[in-house]
């Protein structure tokens, strides 16, 4: 059995590897022909660069275009700093060391049988589908930024990042499918990769950017009594997601005026007593957002990276109604 757990291990250890070592290949080699790409006249760049936070383009003297297509940091050269790339490397290398472990004592602890397959669709009322589809979302934001940052370009960045949120994702659903009470969920693994994904098709489809999801958690019972054991990753009962709408962009230029550019609508859903099926149910709420990117002053690279990584948590006191089974209630939540 240990030779065995070796084995698999050792899987999972390559199955990464190879899939990192393949993206960041292609995005070394993307990196480079798009620069060449950038350095002539700027309708070259085409589609893949017609916005930027600002909906502007800019030129140096040299007529060089910074490649800012919903880009996190204002670059206008693109070169790999390998002690950055180092560090990246470390820190993802020992964050994702932590929480293996932690996910291991969490769910894997005294179940490791044969590898299968689970069809989980119904699972949390679907709950965990969401939080898939905003944790690959979630961790493609923030690899994208930290790439830049080491000096990909942003489209680089953008598929480099997308491609560590699916290897991470999936080594999670890999280790479910040895685990006897879960399995591996194509589900959950559509989620995985449809959310990580998402990021980049917002960073070729404009009208995208104006629908965000974020996540609020405040613990429950099961969390505060200890029968989870700290588990609150898929604490459902005490988490909301939500879809922040930024009304602003489709206004015209009157109603702009007069409603801030930086108050969204969302719309959210939690769940409760998802493991008792004779008291289960939804709330679904409707209520105002903020949107921190338009809050938060700064503009340096560490400071537009932060405040997108900020915006995608719901964590503030604001209005809201909440719908469920019984009946209609105005509430202030986060």
């Amino acid at each position: 059995m240990k030779i065995f757990n070796q084995k698999k291990i050792k899987f999972r250890i390559s199955y990464i590897f190879y899939v990192l070592t393949i993206f960041i290949v292609t995005s070394c080699f993307l990196q480079k022909t798009y620069t060449q790409e950038i350095s002539g006249y700027p309708l070259k760049l085409k589609l893949k660069d017609k916005y930027n936070f600002t909906d502007t383009l800019k030129s140096g003297a040299d007529n060089t275009v910074s490649e800012n297509s919903n880009s996190q940091l204002p670059q206008t050269k693109y070169k790999i700093n390998y002690i950055k790339f180092g560090a990246i490397t470390g820190v993802t290398a020992g964050a994702f060391w932590w929480l293996h472990n932690y996910q291991k004592n969490a769910w894997w602890k005294d179940q490791r049988g044969s590898f299968h397959f689970a069809n989980d669709w119904a699972y949390a009322m679907s709950a965990d589908k969401f939080g898939h589809f905003f944790d690959g979302a979630f961790i493609q934001a923030l690899y994208r930024g930290a790439f830049e940052w080491v000096g990909f370009n942003p489209t680089a960045a953008q598929w480099i990042a997308a491609a560590f949120s699916i290897a991470y994702m999936t080594d999670i659903e890999i280790e479910d499918g040895f685990a006897t009470t879960w399995g591996f969920s194509p589900g959950d693994q559509i989620c995985n990769v449809t959310g990580a994904l998402y990021p980049v098709a917002q960073y070729y489809w404009k009208p995208l950017r104006s629908f965000n999801l974020k996540w609020s958690y405040y613990p429950s019972e099961e969390i505060t009594s200890g029968n989870k054991n700290g588990a609150f990753l898929d604490d459902y009962n005490g988490q909301t997601m939500w879809l922040s709408v930024n009304i602003h962009d489709f206004l015209g230029k009157k109603a702009k005026n007069f409603w801030p550019d930086y108050l969204n609508i969302v719309v959210g859903r939690g769940v409760n007593n998802y493991t008792e099926f004779d008291k289960r149910y939804s709330d679904i709420y409707l209520g105002l957002d903020l949107n921190w990117e338009k809050i938060i002053p700064g503009n340096s690279t560490f400071m537009l990276w932060f405040k997108n990584v900020i915006n995608h948590f719901r964590f503030f006191p604001l209005p809201a109604l909440r719908f469920n089974k019984n009946g209609i209630d105005y509430i202030v939540n986060w």
